[in-house]
């Protein structure tokens, strides 16, 4: 018996997303909350979103995080409140952060990983700070690689219009 099916049109040729010279149309950064990188989540998403054309910056702290703001084009920051740095001894690094990434020229969207390390007051005082400074979503931790997606993904339909975010200098 012969198999036929019918002829079907070769599909149109898609027209690839503009991505900048280093082949990432979405930069984010990561801040990490302990010292073994090796197992954090953040090495997992790196891998997982290199293929849709995310580039990931990781930073152990919050003065490296920092640095990677003033050198790189960010589109948004994942910030764990337990980012070790910043000013104060009292909390995390991730809380200074975001004060400083609120008074940046361009204030990328941020979502804030709410740590396991503090008490319930103390993290329902950091997470309340966190919303008054303007962040995005807060994350649970441990943080779901899907629940950090689903958020990236309302994050790019509410601040770029559901649509990549323009290089820097285009309209």
């Amino acid at each position: 018996m012969l198999n036929v099916r019918p002829h079907q049109p070769d599909p149109p040729e898609l027209t690839p997303e503009p991505t900048s010279p280093s082949g990432a149309r979405f930069r984010v950064l990561l801040t990490e909350d302990r010292a073994r990188p090796d197992e954090h989540w953040t090495r997992q998403l790196t891998q997982l979103v290199r293929p849709l054309g995310v580039q990931a910056s990781i930073a152990a702290d919050a003065k490296q995080a920092l640095a990677i703001l003033e050198s790189t084009s960010i589109h948004a920051a994942v910030i764990d409140l337990n980012t070790p740095g910043g000013q104060s001894s009292e909390t995390g690094g991730g809380l200074w952060l975001l004060q400083v990434v609120q008074r940046l020229p361009h204030r990328p969207p941020v979502v804030v990983v709410n740590s396991h390390s503090y008490s319930q007051k103390q993290s329902g005082r950091m997470l309340n700070q966190a919303l008054n400074l303007g962040a995005f979503s807060v994350v649970n931790w441990p943080v779901q690689i899907d629940t950090l997606l689903s958020t990236f993904q309302r994050l790019i339909e509410r601040a770029y219009n559901n649509h990549w975010p323009p290089e820097a200098g285009q309209p």
